[in-house]
């Protein structure tokens, strides 16, 4: 198949079932139907409430995983209008009237990218690994029932994995296909397409699609069917390395800003890591920052570091987004064989950049009010699973259990969720399926719900 053929095959607008009736006026590529789809939906604005780096933060500035994502998904369709003006001008890989869909595909993917993120982001994602694995050790009658797949679903979890069940079934609106989003949709929010033994080999692992999962073992058959179809290979969608790009350009330099705003981290910190990490971009980004230190001296404080930040991020952001269409663009044979086994801002010229951000994070994250608010998160997620999860290993954690405890708390748990594991989770093992359900729930709770229902459940508030 050549590159050519490959483009058509990922722009079809194939989905598990007929799409409803639109409007015969309807101008839309199918990955603009996506993007309409997802906008609206409740999933989306939990987002809203959901960490980014400052949790539970009231300061209506800071970023939250909502306006993450809406800057992930702006900065994707950029990056995708770049490459598809070569892609149609140079190579002439894709036709004129296929203009537009890879910069909605990126727009629509960016924007749903950290759907399945959980409560206080990845230090939540480490808190349902570590309650599991624990979990898992203290019962071992309970943990013969699981096999290694099914266990490593849940020592492993994972956002990005959490997301495509949430695209593909969890989002209840009347039938198991969730969004019922394109193949390609969906394809490209999985970073790492392998099940839970294949992948989750970290760095070591020599192919970047098993350095972590990308599905659970209850939606394989749904991952196997889009990757047959679009003829990935299980390797990555081309687009999935501009998600990914999108995603780092756009955290790596905008926790900076927040961090600035906080007062966590000065402009001359900045400057000095900038100067100890940068090779390539090094003469450029040092100038224009001691350029914004003179023009701003006489008025130098807390409004005008925002602004010397501000552009600073601007800079690094269009180094870095430059860099990464080149990148791709050189790279362009191998990554539509999806065997480009690192991140393209990595190999790019801007990994300089990318690594001195890394720096700059680093000492964000260490922040004492981050740290405290991530500790007390972690306990309200490890005492929401405790709960839950006990009940659900009794045969009363179901809508019609008795007057006990454990139907009381399975009626806590959203409605959709449960009549999604009802009518339409066909799983096999139904003791995974419940321990499934305890994790959709919890994983989907924003920030502020985790911690004040954990309260109420434990009397602490009431």
């Amino acid at each position: 198949m050549t590159n050519k053929e490959h483009w058509l095959l990922l722009f079809e607008d194939k989905r598990f079932r007929s799409k409803s009736p639109t409007i015969l006026s309807d101008g839309r590529n199918p990955f603009e139907n996506d993007y309409g789809r997802l906008i609206s939906s409740a999933p989306i604005r939990r987002l809203q409430d959901k960490t980014q780096v400052f949790p539970l933060d009231k300061n209506d500035y800071i970023r939250t995983r909502l306006t993450h994502s809406l800057e992930v998904s702006y900065i994707a369709s950029s990056l995708g209008q770049s490459v598809e003006k070569f892609l149609v001008a140079e190579k002439e890989d894709i036709s004129m009237h296929k203009s537009g869909c890879l910069s909605s595909l990126l727009r629509a993917s960016g924007l749903v990218h950290d759907l399945g993120n959980p409560p206080f982001g990845h230090f939540g994602e480490i808190a349902i690994q570590d309650f599991f694995k624990k979990f898992f050790d203290e019962h071992p009658r309970i943990a013969r029932k699981f096999s290694q797949q099914e266990r490593a679903d849940f020592e492993n979890f994972d956002g990005n994995i959490q997301t495509f069940r949430i695209l593909s079934k969890l989002y209840y609106f009347g039938d198991e296909y969730g969004y019922n989003l394109t193949y390609s949709t969906l394809a490209t929010i999985v970073k790492y397409p392998s099940d839970s033994v294949t992948g989750n080999k970290g760095k070591q692992a020599k192919e970047i699609a098993q350095r972590k999962a990308g599905y659970f073992v209850t939606e394989e058959d749904k991952y196997k069917e889009i990757n047959g179809y679009l003829q990935l290979n299980h390797r990555r969608h081309p687009a999935t390395y501009l998600l990914e790009a999108a995603d780092d350009i756009a955290y790596s330099a905008a926790d900076i800003e927040d961090g600035v705003k906080q007062g966590i981290i000065s402009i001359d910190e900045i400057e000095k890591i900038f100067t100890d990490n940068l090779k390539n971009n090094k003469d450029e980004v040092l100038n224009y920052i001691e350029c914004l230190k003179q023009k701003y001296s006489s008025l130098r404080g807390k409004v005008n570091d925002s602004i010397i930040v501000q552009k600073i991020r601007i800079l690094t952001q269009r180094i870095m987004i430059s860099s990464t269409i080149e990148t791709f663009i050189s790279n362009y044979d191998t990554i539509m064989r999806g065997e480009l086994e690192d991140e393209l801002i990595m190999v790019s010229n801007a990994r300089d950049v990318r690594k001195a951000y890394k720096e700059i994070q680093s000492k964000i994250f260490m922040y004492k009010s981050i740290l405290k608010k991530e500790i007390a998160g972690r306990e309200a997620i490890l005492g929401l699973l405790n709960i839950f999860v006990n009940a659900a290993l009794s045969d009363n954690f179901k809508a019609d259990g008795d007057n006990t405890l454990e139907c009381r708390l399975y009626h806590l748990v959203s409605a959709s969720y449960r009549v999604v594991n009802e009518k339409y989770e066909q799983y096999e093992n139904k003791l995974y399926c419940k321990l499934r359900l305890v994790v959709d729930f919890i994983a989907g709770m924003t920030d502020s719900y985790a911690v004040d229902l954990y309260q109420e459940l434990k009397g602490i508030k009431l």
